[in-house]
């Protein structure tokens, strides 16, 4: 049975400011009195010169920024073809033009199932087609990484550590099947999904940084999340110690008070298996004697801006992905069943999808007003859409997550 949220004094705060770079516009102006009210001084003439100098300067570099990561795409393609045969070698050596057709998208335009329009153009008129579709964007205000995740649609593009990743989606992995069209923001910030054969319910999740919820005064203002996800604990990313979140107990009695459904997630540092599968116990030994509804979320996210490198740093993704499925096993040889939760870091840059595939997935995606279709390739099964929700009893933001069935 479909379980629906009540928003009642629900909301997100600044939703515009969760994803992707907005355009700041900054206005000169003067005080009237202060100087001659309709002629500008030529220190402000001179600053305004300036500023428009600087603007166009920026779309400049925006342009040629582009044309570089096009040309370095088409390079790195290009090579793995010519490494294919020697055929293929001999070839490409005598072209001098372009002979391929390419597809570009167009902005502003999508299909049906919410992919970008393209037109088929070949040579110098796909350069040509690329030029106008990335003045396009820069035109509506759009990041750079937006701009690339638009001409790229048949890769997966992220940005990490100052660099730009084009990671291959593939093919053969369970692919995201919702409905784009039946995606709407409502405006106190919640998603909603509109699909009647897809059971929806809402939720969130908190730890202790989140201090003493107050359920008494979430359930006085009529907010019932669905399901609750309360931090069980963590190993830390230096130490490699097990710990316990302060407040594990207390939330899961008070999301029981409320009439949720509880589960639980750990955040993990394991280096190998042995240290997965004591991971999946310490998180069992908590479970022992609470009751607990939903399956064991595993929490992989990559650790930045700290002083001390994460104890994972150096783990390759088989490596990570090995760890992730060995706590997996160790909790179904318990009954207990597993979800893994990350971000497109986690999923595209540290686990290996192909080993992954067919374990549950939640995924972490912020939506902003202009862009809360999630970005993602394969099949999810919880979406974090927000990290700043507003919900009584719980101090500062909390994240707010909606669940397919």
């Amino acid at each position: 049975m479909s379980a629906r949220l009540r928003t009642g004094g629900v909301q997100q705060n600044n939703p515009a400011s969760m994803k992707g770079d907005m355009v700041d516009k900054q206005h000169i102006s003067e005080e009237p009195g202060l100087t001659q009210r309709n002629k500008p001084s030529g220190r402000v003439r001179g600053l305004k010169r300036a500023v428009r100098w600087l603007a166009l300067i920026d779309l400049l570099l925006f342009v040629l920024c582009a044309l570089l990561a096009l040309r370095a795409y088409d390079l790195q393609k290009e090579n793995t073809t010519l490494r294919q045969s020697n055929e293929d070698l001999q070839i490409r050596a005598t072209q001098n033009e372009h002979t391929a057709e390419d597809t570009v998208p167009i902005p502003g335009m999508t299909a049906a199932d919410g992919s970008p329009v393209t037109d088929t153009v070949s040579g110098s008129d796909a350069d040509n087609a690329t030029l106008m579709a990335v003045r396009g964007y820069a035109e509506q205000g759009k990041s750079f990484l937006y701009t690339l995740k638009q001409l790229f649609p048949k890769q997966f593009v992220l940005a990490d550590e100052g660099t730009f990743h084009f990671v291959d989606i593939d093919p053969n992995l369970r692919p995201y099947t919702y409905d784009n069209d039946m995606i709407a923001l409502s405006s106190n910030g919640i998603i909603t999904y509109a699909d009647e054969n897809v059971i929806t319910s809402y939720g969130i999740d908190v730890s202790q940084h989140n201090g003493p919820v107050d359920w008494e005064q979430m359930k006085a203002a009529g907010y019932r999340p669905d399901f609750v996800y309360i931090r069980a604990g963590l190993r830390g990313y230096s130490s490699g110690r097990l710990v316990y979140d302060e407040q594990v107990s207390a939330n899961i009695a008070g999301a029981k008070s409320v009439g949720a459904q509880t589960g639980v997630y750990f955040v993990t540092q394991a280096i190998d298996e042995d240290e997965a599968r004591e991971e999946a116990q310490f998180v069992l030994d908590l479970l022992r004697d609470k009751e607990n509804d939903l399956p064991v979320v595993l929490d992989v996210e990559k650790v930045e801006s700290y002083d001390t490198e994460p104890r994972t740093k150096n783990l390759t993704p088989q490596e990570y992905t090995t760890n992730v499925l060995a706590f997996a096993d160790e909790l179904k040889q318990n009954g207990v069943d597993t979800i893994v939760y990350g971000n497109g870091k986690t999923f595209m840059l540290m686990l290996d999808m192909a080993m992954l595939d067919g374990t549950d997935i939640w995924f972490a995606d912020y939506v902003a007003e202009d862009d809360y279709i999630p970005y993602f390739p394969y099949k999810f099964d919880i979406w974090q859409f927000s990290s700043q929700g507003n919900v009584p009893g719980v101090t500062g933001d909390c994240d707010l997550n909606i669940r397919f069935e």
